[in-house]
């Protein structure tokens, strides 16, 4: 497991000093054009001379910009508006991250529009630990929910940190999964599309404070913006950008998941996609991105994980082996077990020793996949998989 000891957030919080003041005002002015913000600010060698200038309405730097960009740089220049803005962020538990922080998560300073402001609420390690994107559907199947759930839980369980948009369905499947890992010490990460003080959807509000607990909320928006349609692709960016590699695990035929692996592809990060049936809607994209190359096909936590395996080092690949019950594995997953026990099989040997339908052997064996308690091997051999977990009987 990775571990630190250092984290930076809500136990720092303090007087806002002069630098933060002054990108607040800026990325207020800006309102979230992380592309305007930079722009601006390289035009300044220091920036609280340039607040100080627009205080006396001296706005000849920004005599290009748009007059409601002007209106919001002298509405925010304002002392007493800045201590107002600092004092509700601080009152409420949100750090403010800019590229000047330590605690700015280094691979978004690598992307092209990095964000020139992060809300947080919740921690993070000075050195985060592999993060790892899960992404997909919102309206998403039983079987997408169980995946991501496995995969968010195996990836923490390894020490890696699980980034998800905090969205229904995909998303929050596999921040409750990360969450399942006890022992991890920053096993999630939310990015939202919306203000850090609105919950989206509602319903996920006591699974917010979970996160804040163990990990961490973050957002480019500024205080009190609504989830709108608009803010999400914007967002995505930021999903893929924090992380090292980006899974889907469902995705429809048009698919916003989409636009978060394209954000990847162009950032130069990995993408893995989850297989499904190729009758199944929601699985309709995620096996296009394979059939085309677009995507590395992911069956289990280790698939994703031995691709950073350099980055990664030892602790993430090769921690102690997870333990499961054997009654947690089901009717037909104890029989499969009972069956591999006596050596390798392929699914119709499987199913001479089972007593099921091939429906349920697949479906059986797709959860045993994810647990690792059970590996693929080549020409749809199946194994025990006695590295990653072992099986335990009940007394």
């Amino acid at each position: 497991m990775i571990c630190s000891e250092v984290f930076l957030g809500r136990e720092r919080i303090g007087a806002m000093d002069e630098t933060t003041r002054n990108y607040l005002w800026l990325n207020y002015a800006t309102n979230v054009n992380p592309r305007l913000f930079f722009e601006l600010l390289s035009r300044f060698d220091d920036l609280s001379e340039a607040r100080e200038a627009v205080q006396k309405r001296d706005l000849g730097q920004f005599a290009d910009v748009s007059e409601a960009v002007r209106d919001r740089l002298i509405a925010a220049a304002d002392d007493r508006f800045l201590d107002r803005y600092c004092a509700w962020l601080e009152k409420n538990g949100v750090t403010v991250l800019t590229p000047e922080s330590d605690a700015y998560p280094a691979l978004l300073s690598e992307i092209d529009d990095p964000p020139s402001v992060l809300f947080m609420k919740g921690r993070l390690p000075e050195n985060l630990p592999l993060p790892i994107a899960l992404v997909g559907a919102r309206t998403c199947t039983d079987y997408g929910r169980e995946v991501a759930t496995l995969l968010g839980e195996q990836l923490a369980e390894r020490g890696a940190t699980v980034v998800t948009g905090l969205a229904a369905g995909i998303d929050s499947a596999a921040a409750k999964g990360a969450l399942n890992a006890d022992g991890a010490d920053c096993p999630v990460i939310g990015v939202l599309g919306c203000g850090i003080d609105v919950v989206y959807p509602q319903d996920n509000a006591k699974l917010y404070e979970r996160v804040i607990e163990r990990g961490a909320i973050l957002t480019e928006f500024l205080p009190k913006t609504p989830p709108l349609a608009q803010n999400f692709p914007i967002r995505n960016r930021i999903l893929s950008g924090i992380a090292r590699g980006v899974a889907v695990i469902e995705a429809g035929e048009r698919s916003g998941t989409s636009i978060t692996a394209d954000y990847a592809r162009e950032q130069g990060r990995e993408v893995f996609a989850v297989p499904g049936r190729i009758t199944d809607p929601m699985s309709v994209g995620t096996n296009r991105m394979l059939t085309r190359g677009e995507a590395k096909p992911v069956t289990c936590a280790a698939d994703i994980l031995t691709e950073f395996c350099d980055d990664a080092g030892d602790d993430v690949l090769n921690g102690a082996a997870k333990k499961v019950t054997f009654t947690s594995l089901g009717s037909v997953g104890q029989e499969i077990y009972m069956a591999l026990l006596q050596g390798e099989k392929d699914a119709d040997e499987l199913l001479e020793w089972i007593d099921c339908s091939a429906q349920d052997l697949n479906a059986a064996l797709t959860k045993l996949l994810f647990a690792e308690v059970v590996k693929q091997l080549p020409g749809r051999i199946y194994a025990l998989d006695t590295i990653h977990t072992v099986v335990t009987f009940d007394q």
